[in-house]
């Protein structure tokens, strides 16, 4: 016999052991009565005033990007109308916000939902971590 039906010989002449009938109830006792000690409140994970900031957040940043986006297509239609009567050169002003819609509609959607759902992730892992150290 080599080592491997050894180990398999040894293996089948074990005993199995087998839990005492009450076993199940026994634990769900321990279980029960600790739970009665010291019961576990249900906390969410985000607060409602947490939920209502992420809303007032997501709302914010979506009209001033809506307000940066239409002001800088409108912006350029009036920088010469602008630079001329104001004397003011606009373009420092309007020409980064609009290189930067324009470098944004050139991302592909499957790069930017790549790219939303890595820091979805990173923000539930810190999320979590924070919980966690409490």
């Amino acid at each position: 016999m080599n080592q491997k039906e050894h180990l398999k010989y040894w293996i089948k002449e074990l005993a199995q052991e087998q839990p005492s009938p009450d076993f199940s109830s026994k634990v769900m006792q321990r279980v029960m009565t600790e739970w009665r000690h010291n019961p576990t409140k249900y906390q969410p994970i985000i607060s409602r005033k947490g939920w209502f900031l992420i809303a007032l957040i997501t709302i914010l940043s979506t009209a001033l990007l809506l307000f940066l986006h239409t002001s800088a297509s409108i912006g350029l239609e009036l920088v010469g109308k602008a630079k001329s009567s104001y004397l003011i050169d606009a373009t420092k002003f309007f020409t980064p916000i609009n290189h930067l819609f324009v470098s944004l509609t050139k991302i592909s959607p499957t790069v930017a939902i790549g790219i939303f759902a890595i820091l979805a992730l990173w923000f539930f892992d810190q999320l979590f971590s924070k919980t966690e150290r409490r």
